[in-house]
C-alpha cells in the first residue's frame, strides 16, 4: 500500500464542503436577501420563502464519505499490518487513534466549557456526560443542542476503532460475517423504526462497506478494471447514484411520493445502503484511475489542503452556524472564521502530534 494513498484527502474536502453547505446554506439566502432587499424586493421575497421551506441535501452523505474513507483506509493499514508482522498490536493501534483523536477534541470541549461560562453556550449536564464519553451516538439523550450535535458522527467513528480492530484480531475467519451482521441490522433499523436519529445502530453500516471493500480491495480493483474495459462509462455509474442519491427527497416529492423517508433510507437516499456501495466504489475509482480529470482534481493542492483539515473544520465548524454567537453566524463572516479557526486547530494541536504518532507505529506499516 502506498504511504499516502491518493485522492482521499480530495474526497475529505469534497465531504466537508457537503456538510459546510448543508450546515451554512441558510446563512448564505439570508445574505442574498439582504442583498437584494433594497435591490428588488421581488427577488428578496423569494429567497426569505425559500429560508421558510427549504430543505438541505448532502451534509448526511459528506459523512458517509467519511465513514466509507474511515472503515476502508482502517481495514488496508490492519491488513498490511497483519501481513508484515503476523498479527494485529492493539495497543499501538489505540494509541495512535487517541494520538490523533482526542487532543483536538477535547480542545474544542475545553473552549466549550469556556464558553459556558461566560453565558454563550448553556449545554446540560446529560449532554457533557454524552459529549465526553463518546456517547453521542446513543438515542437516549434528554432534549439536545446544537453545538454538539455533530459529535454523533465522532462518537460512531470512536466506537468503530474500539471495536472493529478487536473483530479483525479475535475473529478472523468472521471478519466479513460481523460487517454483513451490521449492515443488515442498521437497514432493518432504518427500515422499520422509522428512526432520524443518527446514532449507532443506524448509521454503522457505511463504515462496514468500507471495511468489505478494503477486505475484498484487490478483487473488486479487478472488478473494476474488467467493467473498465468493457466501457468506459461504466465509471461514471457510482457518481450518477450519488447525485440522485443526494437529490432523492426532492425527487420523490416531485413523483408524488411522500411520508416514504424512511424507506428510501434503507437502501438508497442519503445514507442508504445503495448510497454506501456507491461511495465505496466511487472511493476505489478516484484512487486507481488516475490519467483523467476527476483524479487531478481530487489531488490538486487546494482540495489536498482542505482534505488535511477537514476534522478540525468538521469540529469547530458548529459553532460559527450556532444562533447563539450573533453575528459570527453570517454570511460570509462564519466561513472566513471555521476556516481561521480550524487552521489554527491544525497547526497547534493537530499537526504537532502527528510525529509523535510515527513513534507508536507498527513495524513494517
Amino acid at each position: 500500500m502506498k504511504k499516502q494513498i491518493p485522492s482521499l484527502n480530495g474526497l475529505r474536502a469534497l465531504s466537508i464542503f457537503l456538510v459546510l453547505h448543508a450546515h451554512g446554506y441558510l446563512s448564505v439566502i439570508t445574505f442574498l436577501q439582504h442583498l437584494f432587499s433594497h435591490i428588488s424586493p421581488s427577488i428578496s421575497a423569494s429567497l426569505a420563502q425559500t429560508i421558510q421551506t427549504a430543505e438541505i441535501p448532502g451534509g448526511q452523505i459528506g459523512v458517509n464519505i467519511f465513514f466509507v474513507i474511515s472503515g476502508y483506509l482502517i481495514t488496508l493499514l490492519l491488513i498490511k499490518e497483519e501481513k508484515a508482522n503476523g498479527f494485529v498490536s492493539l495497543k499501538l493501534f489505540y494509541i495512535r487513534r487517541t494520538i490523533r483523536i482526542f487532543p483536538v477534541y477535547y480542545f474544542l470541549l475545553f473552549v466549550y466549557f469556556l464558553f459556558q461560562i461566560f453565558g454563550i453556550f448553556s449545554f446540560s449536564t446529560d449532554s457533557w456526560i454524552r459529549s465526553l464519553t463518546y456517547s453521542k451516538d446513543f438515542p437516549l439523550e434528554k432534549g439536545s443542542d446544537w453545538e454538539t450535535g455533530h459529535l454523533w458522527s465522532l462518537s460512531v467513528e470512536e466506537h468503530f476503532y474500539l471495536l472493529w480492530p478487536l473483530i479483525f484480531k479475535f475473529l478472523k475467519k468472521n471478519k466479513m460475517a460481523f460487517a454483513i451482521l451490521v449492515i443488515v441490522a442498521s437497514t432493518a433499523v432504518r427500515l422499520f423504526t422509522e428512526t432520524t436519529h443518527m446514532h449507532l445502530f443506524s448509521r454503522a453500516d457505511a463504515l462496514m462497506w468500507g471495511c468489505i471493500f478494503g477486505l475484498y480491495n484487490d478483487r473488486i480493483i479487478a472488478f473494476i478494471n474488467n467493467a473498465y474495459q468493457k466501457s468506459k462509462y461504466l465509471m461514471l455509474l457510482p457518481f450518477i447514484v450519488l447525485l440522485l442519491a443526494i437529490a432523492s427527497k426532492k425527487l420523490l416529492a416531485l413523483a408524488g411520493f411522500y411520508n416514504t423517508e424512511h424507506i428510501v433510507s434503507a437502501f438508497f437516499g442519503s445514507f442508504g445502503m445503495i448510497t454506501d456501495i456507491s461511495i465505496a466504489f466511487t472511493i476505489l475509482i478516484s484512487i486507481n484511475f488516475e490519467n483523467n480529470l476527476w483524479f487531478k482534481l481530487l489531488n490538486c493542492s487546494f482540495l489536498e489542503y482542505i482534505g488535511k483539515l477537514s476534522y478540525s473544520i468538521y469540529l469547530w465548524q458548529q459553532i460559527f452556524f450556532s444562533e447563539k454567537v450573533g453575528n459570527l453566524k453570517s454570511f460570509p463572516l462564519n466561513i472566513i472564521l471555521i476556516f481561521v479557526v480550524a487552521n489554527l486547530s491544525f497547526y497547534l494541536v493537530e499537526k504537532p502530534l502527528l510525529s509523535l504518532r510515527t513513534k507508536f507505529k507498527a513495524k513494517g506499516v
